[in-house]
C-alpha cells in the first residue's frame, strides 16, 4: 500500500512568504499596500463622480492622479481646491512647484491652511525624483520602526514643466541637442514611487500640460512620455470655454473634463464652471439629473388640488405628491420651461437657487446618488465582463 503524502498546503507556504515579506499577506487579513481607503473631494460632485463613480468621493487616496490641459482649464485651480479638501480631512500636503506659479496670499484665498502645507520649488525631473522618493522613504523607515506617520498628500504643479539636468547643461553649454532622457526619468518616477506610496498610503496629485499630435486626424496628447500615462490610475484631460454669467463679459470659463483613462468609473464626460467671482460651485452640473422621482428635485410649478382633480388619471400619474414641511399636500407637474425649482418637502426656488445647499440637501444628494448617478458612472460589481474588458483595454494601449 503507497504511503501517503505529506501535505504541504496553501497555508503552509503562506507562512513561509510571510517569513520574507513586510507587507504581503492574505487580503482577508487586511493585506494589501494598494487598498483605497480613503476619497477627497475636488470640490464639485458630478466631477468627483466623473472620477470614481460617486457623488460622495471624488479623488482616491494611494494613487497617482493626472490633470492635463491647456493653459488657463483650471489645473492649478482645481488642484489647490483639492487641497483645501485633502486638509479637512487631516492630510498634510507637499506641494512642488515648477511653474513658480503659488504663494500663500492665493492659498489662503483657497482658505488652504498653510500650517499644513509644506512648499517646494523644483525645477528638473531628477531633482523632483530625488526629493520625492527620500520623502516617502524617510516614511516608510518610521512606519518600520513603529512610528505613526501622517496622512500624506503629494502634488505636483506641473509634471509638464520640469526640465531636464541635460537641458539645462546644454543651455548653458549653447549646444542645441534634442534631449533624450526626459521621458526615461519621469518613467523611472513612477517605477520608483508607485508601491512606496502604497505602503505609506500617500496620494499623488499631479498637472501636465498636453499638445496636438502632427497625425492627419490631431489628438491632444500628455507631454512626457508614457509614464505618466502607464502610472496614473486616472488621467483627466481639460478644456475651457467662456463662462458669461447674464452678460456679454466673461467672467469665469466652463471647464470640460474627459476622462482619457479611468479605473474607477465609466468615462463619462461632465461640465462644471469656474467664476472668476463665485469660485466653483459643487452643485453645477446636476441640472442634468433634475428628476422629482429620481432626487425630490424637479423643474415645473406647483398646481392646486382643484387643477390636479381636472386631470385624467393618465395625467395624474405624471404628478408629484408630497408633503411640504407644512403638512399639506403638493402636486408637483414637471416641465423642462418650468420658472421654479420644487421639492418633495413642498419648497419652490427660482432657478437662480438651483444651485444651492436648500436645494441640493444631503439626503437628496444621497437619493441622487443611488437612483442615477452610481448607475451612470459606477462600474457595476456584478458586470465583470465590463470591468475585464476595461483591463484589457489598457493593456492594448
Amino acid at each position: 500500500m503507497a504511503k501517503e503524502k505529506e501535505e504541504f498546503s496553501f497555508s503552509d507556504l503562506n507562512k513561509f512568504m510571510d517569513k520574507n515579506s513586510k507587507y504581503g499577506g492574505l487580503l482577508s487579513d487586511g493585506a494589501g499596500v494598494s487598498e483605497i481607503t480613503d476619497y477627497i473631494s475636488t470640490g464639485n460632485y458630478l466631477l468627483n463622480a466623473a472620477f470614481t463613480g460617486s457623488l460622495f468621493k471624488g479623488i482616491p487616496n494611494n494613487r497617482s492622479i493626472e490633470l492635463c490641459g491647456p493653459s488657463g482649464t483650471g489645473k492649478s485651480y482645481l488642484s489647490l481646491n483639492i487641497i483645501r479638501e485633502a486638509q479637512k480631512k487631516d492630510y498634510f500636503v507637499i506641494f512642488y512647484d515648477s511653474e513658480n506659479a503659488v504663494d500663500s496670499k492665493l492659498c489662503e484665498s483657497f482658505g488652504v491652511d498653510l500650517s499644513k502645507l509644506r512648499y517646494e520649488p523644483v525645477q528638473t525631473v531628477q531633482e523632483f525624483r530625488t526629493s520625492v522618493t527620500q520623502v516617502v522613504d524617510t516614511l516608510i523607515e518610521a512606519k518600520d520602526a513603529g512610528k505613526s506617520i501622517p496622512k500624506l498628500f503629494i502634488v505636483l504643479d506641473s509634471i509638464g514643466n520640469l526640465a531636464t539636468q541635460k537641458e539645462i547643461s546644454d543651455a548653458i553649454a549653447g549646444a542645441e541637442k534634442q534631449d533624450m532622457s526626459r521621458a526615461k526619468v519621469i518613467k523611472s518616477i513612477f517605477r520608483i514611487l508607485m508601491s512606496k506610496l502604497g505602503i505609506i498610503g500617500g496620494t499623488f496629485l499631479f498637472t501636465n500640460h498636453i499638445y496636438l499630435t502632427q497625425d492627419l486626424f490631431a489628438q491632444q496628447v500628455a507631454g512626457g512620455g508614457t509614464g505618466a500615462e502607464y502610472g496614473a490610475s486616472a488621467i483627466m484631460f481639460l478644456n475651457k470655454a467662456k463662462l458669461k454669467e447674464g452678460g456679454a463679459e466673461q467672467t469665469g470659463i466652463i471647464v470640460t473634463a474627459k476622462p482619457n483613462k479611468n479605473r474607477f468609473a465609466k468615462p463619462n464626460t461632465v461640465r462644471f464652471h469656474i467664476s472668476y467671482n463665485h469660485g466653483m460651485n459643487p452643485y453645477v452640473g446636476l441640472e442634468n439629473y433634475l428628476d422629482w422621482n429620481a432626487c425630490g428635485v424637479g423643474r415645473g410649478k406647483f398646481i392646486d388640488e382643484k387643477e390636479y382633480n381636472k386631470l385624467s388619471d393618465k395625467d395624474k400619474e405624471a404628478i408629484g405628491v408630497c408633503t411640504g414641511k407644512d403638512g399639506n399636500t403638493y402636486y408637483f407637474q414637471q416641465s423642462d420651461t418650468g420658472r421654479n425649482i420644487c421639492t418633495d418637502s413642498g419648497e419652490a426656488f427660482s432657478l437662480k437657487q438651483l444651485y444651492t445647499p436648500q436645494v441640493w440637501t444631503e439626503e437628496r444628494l444621497r437619493r441622487l446618488d443611488e437612483t442615477r448617478i452610481k448607475a451612470d458612472f459606477a462600474y457595476s460589481t456584478s458586470d465583470t465582463k465590463t470591468v475585464a474588458e476595461e483591463m484589457l483595454d489598457e493593456e492594448d494601449n
